[in-house]
């Protein structure tokens, strides 16, 4: 089973401590004459379906470099760069924004125009068949890519010397949900692990299959029976059958757009008392827009955690007081994506696209200086963050409430 390291909690004191040291490392930096400003390109779908995912890591985005930018020395600022007032030597950071359409075949011309512009790193926050096109792409051009979104175990199979993704893998999710159903081995024994999942097409497909596969696998190596391939419960129509899910089960249940989303808390509906679901996948977030949901839900980001986070509390209330808004998942996974990118800049020897790839890769933030429920961001050579870690939340009349893993839990209630 995953073994996850507890998050410290964070004081004020301690963390202005961190980022004064942090900020002391820069002074061993040999002095070079630094360009006043140095530019990240954000791609994003401004215009068409996916707009809303665009404004929101847009605004995420924006408050990462304006964070990096302005020095407020009133507050201390959670950030592993120190203070603000800039990267090393003061130089400032620009945005410049790339409008996807979350269609792929605009990927190529706005990445490239985003390049010549001047952008030494790129950010994607998009759909996976997006995120696969920049990512060729930015291969080409030998520009580092911060993936805000991607969770997709076959980006690993890619080879690609410069795709770093932030959020943790589906196999991390898959483990995580594998774990909460171990934690319940002394009230409740769950014997075999029964899949769930739509028929989506295209990128959105082989993904599906690879988390079938991880699903299948991870359940044998955990010690669970798994339910062959030919018995995946369809999450294809409104109403989903229950017939192949017997007591002792436990379902997970792959969701890939609302209408999975709500079709998977139909059928946890439908077994409650039976079997417990626990949804994961690209669309797990649109369990907020079902009416009273009954299905568990494995993600990457928390909004009750984050209540609970001082650096999120900070950077949420930064966040509603520039917008008008609430942070939310994608403008916090954009922020951190960002974030990551900055440090790399500010840690690399000089701003060439080579640099800055070779800074990022070798970025290491600990738990204290992020927002999300992960235990930091530290890349492997496949550009997966190795210190990722996902959560189970259920849902209470007051929203979604972390009831996995226990440190980080609100409660230890949990009815399965």
């Amino acid at each position: 089973m995953l073994t996850r390291g507890l998050r410290p909690a964070v004081t004020a004191v301690a963390l202005m401590s961190a980022l004064l040291m942090s900020a002391c490392t820069t002074d061993s930096k040999p002095a070079t004459t630094a360009p006043a400003t140095v530019a990240i390109g954000l791609l994003v779908p401004s215009s068409g379906p996916n707009a809303q995912i665009g404004q929101q890591a847009t605004l995420g985005a924006k408050l990462a470099i304006e964070l990096v930018n302005r020095d407020v020395p009133a507050q201390p600022l959670p950030l592993p760069l120190g203070p603000g007032a800039g990267l090393r030597n003061g130089t400032k950071l620009t945005l410049i924004p790339g409008n996807t359409e979350s269609a792929p075949e605009k990927v190529e011309k706005e990445t490239t125009r985003l390049v010549e512009n001047g952008a030494v790193g790129l950010i994607v926050a998009d759909t996976i068949d997006v995120a696969l096109s920049t990512g060729r792409v930015t291969d080409l051009l030998g520009v580092p890519l911060v993936d805000a979104l991607s969770t997709s175990d076959t980006f690993g199979e890619l080879n690609r010397t410069g795709h770093f993704r932030i959020q943790p893998s589906d196999q991390r999710e898959v483990t995580t949900a594998l774990d909460l159903l171990y934690r319940q081995k002394e009230t409740s024994q769950y014997r075999r692990i029964v899949t769930a999942a739509g028929a989506p097409t295209g990128a959105l497909g082989d993904e599906v299959a690879s988390l079938k596969n991880s699903i299948q696998d991870l359940s044998l190596a955990a010690g669970y029976e798994a339910a062959g391939k030919d018995q995946v419960v369809s999450l294809a129509t409104p109403n989903p059958s229950a017939n192949q899910v017997s007591k002792g089960d436990a379902v997970l249940a792959v969701v890939t757009s609302p209408a999975e989303a709500a079709a998977a808390n139909e059928l946890a509906v439908k077994l409650k008392g039976t079997a417990p679901v626990i949804a994961l996948g690209p669309a797990v977030s649109a369990l907020d827009g079902v009416k009273n949901p009954a299905v568990l839900r494995a993600a990457g980001w928390s909004n009750e955690f984050a209540a609970r986070n001082p650096i999120a509390q900070v950077i949420g209330s930064m966040y509603e007081q520039a917008y008008h808004t609430n942070l939310t998942e994608v403008a916090a996974d954009a922020f951190m994506a960002t974030l990551v990118l900055a440090l790399g800049m500010d840690q690399a020897v000089d701003y060439t696209k080579t640099s800055v790839r070779n800074a990022v890769q070798a970025v290491n933030i600990p738990a204290t200086q992020t927002i999300m429920p992960w235990n930091g961001v530290r890349f492997d050579g496949n550009g997966a963050n190795q210190l990722a870690a996902g959560v189970v939340e259920q849902r209470s009349p007051n929203g979604y409430l972390v009831v996995h893993p226990m440190e980080l839990a609100a409660t230890p209630t949990l009815l399965l």
